[in-house]
């Protein structure tokens, strides 16, 4: 279920969030006194691009619950979920431990890189006679 939500969520964001006004920047500037606005029992008024973005909306979230409601795919997510119980997850000290190292890896590099870099313009300046 989280799996559904999750992605269903991601779809909302896209449809009314980017595709909407995206429609409303093709389909021109709209406000509630513009033929592109209707009236709906429930909803109350909608413009054209909120109205098209709803109803993609539920159709997607159809199509993402029939897609997870397969047997493959409900098969392939109860199996991931045993496995991920069976993860043993680091402790905080392992995972302190471990960041240390990395931003010490980092840091070095990130040393050794711009030493470098500055040791080949100086090469290069002087090579070119500056």
């Amino acid at each position: 279920m989280t799996a559904f939500w999750a992605l269903f969520a991601l779809l909302a964001y896209g449809l009314l969030d980017g595709f909407r006004l995206t429609l409303r920047g093709w389909i021109g500037n709209s406000s509630l006194n513009e033929p592109w606005v209707a009236q709906f029992p429930i909803l109350g008024k909608l413009d054209f691009a909120t109205f098209v973005a709803v109803v993609l909306l539920v159709i997607g979230g159809a199509l993402i619950h029939r897609f997870l409601n397969k047997p493959k795919t409900a098969d392939l997510l109860i199996e991931t979920e045993s496995e991920l119980k069976k993860v043993t997850w680091p402790s905080l000290t392992e995972t302190w431990n471990g960041s240390i190292a990395v931003i010490v890896t980092v840091v070095v590099l990130m040393l050794y890189l711009t030493v470098t870099d500055l040791a080949l313009v100086f090469v290069l300046v002087k090579a070119m006679g500056g």
